[in-house]
C-alpha cells in the first residue's frame, strides 16, 4: 500500500481482551489483491472499510496512561502517554516511552504521591512495577543514549483489568520493517481528551499508517505525506501543525500477512511526534518509534542492537 492514512475517533473505546491468542483481522484484500490496485482504487478500499478495520484492530492493543495527584479532591491531569501490553514469553508487561515515566517521576518529585490511570484501572507508585527504564536517571528534556522505551511488570490479573489484547512477540525478534513497508501508529493524543463530566474523561484515538521513512540502529520513523491522507472515520483529515503529543509509549505496528489474514507484530514503541504548530511553520511532519528489539524476553532493554 502507498497511501497515508491518518483518522481521528472521539468515542471512548470498548475492549475485550484474549490473552495469550494472536490477533488475527479479517481477511479483505490479500497483499497481492491490494498492490495490484491503482491508487485511486486502493484509497477507494482503505476510504472504504480497509482503513478502519486496521484501526480497530490497533485500538485493542493500546491504551491511555496518565498521572495526577493522589488526593480525594478533583485534580488536573498532570501527565499523559500512551501504553501497550506486550508478551516475550516470560508474562505480560505494560510499555510505554521512557520519557513518559521520566516525567512521572519529574513530577513525582515536585508533588509527592501520585496516582497513574493505565485504561480505567488506578496504580499507586507505578515505579513499584518498574523492570526498566532508558535515561531514567538523565533530567527531562536531555534524551540520554539509551533506548526511550520503559517497561512494568504485570500479572494476568492486571491485565484483564486493563482490558488490552497483548502483542505476543515470543522467540527472536523478526527484524525491523524494510523501508517502505507499511507501517502503523496508534496512540491518544493529549489535546483529544474530553471532560464529558467531573469524573469522566473520554480519550481520542488517532491512527496513522504509511511506508516506513528510516531505519537505523536505534529507530523507525514515518513521514506523514499530505498528498496522501485518507479519512477513514469522516471527521476529515487533521490540519497541518496537528500535534500528536501523547501518542509517546504506542506500539509502532507492522502489519503482515499470515495465511487468511493480517495481524500485527510490533515495530517499535512511539518516541517522537508533531509537536502542535502554526500551519506556515510546518517544515514536515514526522513519527519516530524505538525499535522493539531492545526489549528483552525479562523486559530489560539492550544498550544496543
Amino acid at each position: 500500500m502507498t497511501c497515508s492514512i491518518f483518522g481521528v475517533n472521539r468515542t471512548k473505546p470498548t475492549r475485550t481482551c484474549e490473552y495469550g491468542k494472536l490477533t488475527l483481522m479479517p481477511r479483505i484484500f490479500t497483499p497481492q489483491e491490494l498492490n495490484a490496485m491503482s491508487d485511486d482504487e486502493r484509497k477507494a478500499a482503505l476510504a472504504g472499510g480497509v482503513g478502519e478495520m486496521f484501526s480497530r484492530l490497533a485500538n485493542q492493543h493500546v491504551t491511555w496512561i496518565w498521572w495526577t495527584r493522589d488526593t480525594d479532591e478533583l485534580t488536573d491531569i498532570l501527565g499523559h502517554g500512551s501504553a501497550f501490553i506486550l508478551d516475550r514469553g516470560h508474562g505480560p508487561m505494560l510499555v510505554t516511552a521512557g520519557h513518559v515515566f521520566r516525567e512521572y517521576l519529574a513530577h513525582q518529585r515536585q508533588y509527592g504521591s501520585l496516582y497513574c490511570q493505565v485504561a480505567n484501572t488506578k496504580v499507586r507508585d507505578l515505579s513499584k512495577l518498574l523492570i526498566a527504564c532508558g535515561n531514567v536517571h538523565i533530567p527531562l528534556p536531555d534524551k540520554g543514549p539509551e533506548a526511550d522505551i520503559a517497561t512494568f511488570r504485570m500479572n494476568p490479573a492486571a491485565v484483564d483489568r486493563v482490558g488490552l489484547t497483548p502483542i505476543m512477540a515470543l522467540g527472536d525478534w523478526p527484524g525491523p520493517p524494510a523501508p517502505n513497508q507499511n507501517i502503523m501508529f496508534a496512540g491518544y493524543p493529549g489535546h483529544e481528551r474530553i471532560f464529558a463530566k467531573p469524573d469522566e474523561i473520554n480519550f481520542g484515538f488517532h491512527t496513522g499508517m504509511t511506508g516506513a521513512r528510516t531505519i537505523t540502529d536505534r529507530q523507525i520513523t514515518m513521514l506523514i505525506e499530505r498528498e496522501f491522507l485518507v479519512d477513514w472515520t469522516g471527521h476529515g483529515v487533521p490540519p497541518a501543525g496537528y500535534g500528536l503529543g501523547g501518542v509517546s509509549g504506542a506500539p509502532l505496528l507492522v502489519p503482515e500477512w499470515r495465511e487468511s489474514g493480517w495481524y500485527f507484530r510490533l515495530g517499535g514503541v512511539i518516541s517522537e511526534a508533531p509537536e502542535p504548530r502554526a500551519p506556515e511553520d510546518v517544515l514536515f511532519e514526522m513519527v519516530a518509534a524505538d525499535r522493539a528489539e531492545f526489549i528483552l524476553p525479562n523486559g530489560r532493554l539492550a544498550k544496543v542492537l
